[in-house]
Parts: C-alpha cells; structure tokens; sequence
C-alpha cells in the first residue's frame, strides 16, 4: 500500500513540475517575442482616439521584467508581468514611480502588439480587446520597431 501510495505522489508530483517546465517555456516564448522596442500606433481611451500618445514607445527589456515608455524624450520605467496561459493572454504593468499595477491582456501577431488595459483597479482586468462604456479601458496598438 505505502509504495502505491509514493507512487501516486511521484506521479502527481511529476505532472506538477512538468507542467510548470510548460508554463516556464511558454513565458520564456512570450517574453522574447515582447522582447525590443514597440511604436504606439493607436491609443484609445473611452473618449476617443489620443494622437498625443502616437509614436510614444514601449521598450520591453531582455531581462524579462522591465519596461520603459518614453514619449518626447522622457523616460518611464516599470516593471511587466505575463501570464500566457490565460485566455486571452494576460499583462500586468506596474511603473516604477505609482503604487499601482494596471491589469490588462495582451495579443502579438506577427509585428503588431496590441494591449487593453484597465485604469482603475475597480474596472478589473479586461475580458476582450474593445472600450466598455463605464469602464476605464484603454486600448493600444503597436507596432515593432526594426
């Protein structure tokens, strides 16, 4: 019985880390395919399109963990987390200078980028990628820089 029992538990405990070793592939896939410096094409808010923010740039770092935006010559730092196996794929940003950390989700076709994130952490983490009437989403497109 107890050899059954550790046997089960190995099994188990084998699943465990081989799905892990997954969830590890896919963010190491996902973190080089975010990897460089992306362009803001588009930046919708709930009141319209924002051309301010147009050209404005997100660099995702090697590292796997910080971000910077710089628009105008201005710099921001932060920090990125992603989960690749939610559906869809899931983003959290966190800048380095708010105590604050914007839930979104994420989508990479080929060079194009686009993020939906939610603003007030009472609006919750978006479900698609579309501006809901009372909710303070934004939606960003953004294309890789060669």
């Amino acid at each position: 019985m107890k050899k059954l029992g550790m046997a089960s538990f190995a099994g188990c405990l084998f699943v465990v880390l081989a799905a892990q070793g997954g969830d590890d592939a896919a963010q190491k896939k996902e973190k080089a395919a975010l990897q460089g410096v992306w362009k803001i094409t588009v930046f919708e808010t709930p009141k319209g399109k924002d051309s301010n923010l147009e050209g404005a740039t997100l660099e995702f770092a090697k590292d796997g963990q910080n971000i910077v935006f710089t628009k105008g010559g201005e710099a921001k730092k932060g920090k990125f987390k992603l989960n690749p196996a939610g559906k869809p794929k899931e983003i959290d940003i966190s800048p380095s200078d708010e105590n604050k950390t914007f839930e979104g989700i994420y989508q990479i076709k080929k060079d194009t980028l686009r993020i939906c994130l939610s603003t007030d952490s009472g609006d919750g983490r978006p479900s698609e990628f579309a501006i809901k009437d009372g909710k303070k989403y934004v939606l960003i497109t953004l294309e890789k820089t060669k």
